[in-house]
């Protein structure tokens, strides 16, 4: 199951400017779990550990729509 652009990062559990500043730069949910938590800290120019947490948000999401599309 494939989310919307901003539907998928809507559910993630992070802070409301972090999801802003990620549909701003046009990750998904898939595309921070494929390119990793490096990727979206350059992206956003954010401290790793953030990208880190953004990163096992996405990972959470992805984990539960692939259980709801099995």
């Amino acid at each position: 199951m494939l989310y919307t652009l901003r539907s998928g990062i809507e559910q993630l559990e992070i802070a409301p400017g972090l999801k802003d500043s990620l549909v701003r730069v046009g990750l998904t949910v898939e595309s921070i779990v494929l390119e990793g938590p490096d990727a979206v800290s350059v992206a956003l120019g954010i401290e790793p550990y953030v990208g880190k947490i953004i990163y096992d948000a996405a990972k959470k999401i992805s984990a539960q729509s692939s259980l709801v599309a099995t």
